[in-house]
């Protein structure tokens, strides 16, 4: 690649990757594309499912309501959020919505986990999926949550066994001469943090810190498919972690973000996926057939 031509980041606007991207790799990876290309506005069931997840969070996480002016402001939050999940694990054996971070490559990485449980003086990771009542649970249903689970577990993994740390986080995102806006300062106060706790430095040292002290991670995840109609489980699904299996998963996925192969199509015997997709038969005509 020379100097002029694009990386694929750059031609999707990003400046990483989530584990939501990887995942959708593994559905279908034209769309995963097509979707940062083109941004169509979310479909109602993807609406209803963003609802359900806002409910379940509700019951056992506490956000920072001080309003954020700047980018730190923004940092200092999701860390702040992130201790506070951190603690209600603790004292509640349940958390929820952990933004947790890595990097592959050179390229950093980030998602979201939906709950972590403690039991026996263990972690589990627990991904909540919003499906439709009458979901095939069978492997090119899940294949893409398996993948997205795993990797959630192999990032936390390697914060716990200090491969990533506060020094990688604060070096990618440029933590060094940040500083919180006065306004938030003034709010942050206001609600009770002490002055050593009001830098980004102090408080994603301590968010690391707590990561790195939980119990031992569960090698069992759980994956959690809920009927968006009427908030029902309809499967739970345990998954191994396969430390084998998420090393060969990253490495192909790696190859289209380095732009080294294009995004890959289904494959004909899973072009039943294209039926729903919004881009079938517009910008996609892989499997179209249609005039």
């Amino acid at each position: 690649m020379n100097g002029s031509e694009q990386t694929v980041l750059e031609k999707l606007h990003k400046s990483g990757i989530t584990a939501t991207d990887i995942a959708t790799q593994f559905w279908c990876e034209k769309q995963m594309e097509l979707n940062y290309l083109y941004k169509p506005a979310p479909t109602k069931a993807m609406e209803k499912g963003a609802r359900m997840h806002e409910a379940w969070q509700a019951k056992v996480y506490v956000p920072l309501t001080v309003e954020t002016r700047t980018y730190s402001d923004v940092l200092f939050k999701i860390a702040y959020e992130n201790y506070t999940t951190l603690q209600k694990l603790k004292s509640e054996k349940v958390g929820r919505e952990l933004m947790i971070y890595g990097s592959m490559n050179g390229y950093r990485f980030s998602g979201k986990i939906d709950e972590l449980r403690l039991k026996d003086n263990k972690v589990f990771i627990v991904e909540d999926k919003t499906v439709s009542k009458f979901m095939n649970s069978g492997e090119p249903h899940t294949r893409h949550h398996i993948v997205q689970i795993m990797l959630y577990r192999k990032m936390f993994g390697d914060i716990k066994d200090k491969l990533y740390s506060y020094e990688n986080f604060s070096k990618v995102y440029k933590l060094k001469g940040s500083v919180l806006s006065d306004e938030f300062v003034k709010g942050l106060r206001s609600i009770g943090l002490k002055d050593e706790y009001l830098s980004l430095e102090s408080m994603y040292k301590m968010m690391f810190s707590e990561m790195q002290a939980i119990p031992e991670l569960s090698d069992d995840l759980e994956i959690r498919y809920t009927d968006r109609r009427n908030s029902e489980t309809v499967a739970d699904i345990t998954v191994r972690y396969d430390v084998a299996a998420i090393t060969k998963d990253l490495a192909y996925a790696m190859q289209y973000w380095r732009g080294e192969r294009d995004a890959a199509p289904v494959i004909e015997s899973e072009k039943w996926k294209c039926k729903p997709c919004k881009f079938f038969g517009n910008q996609c005509k892989v499997w179209w057939i249609g005039g």
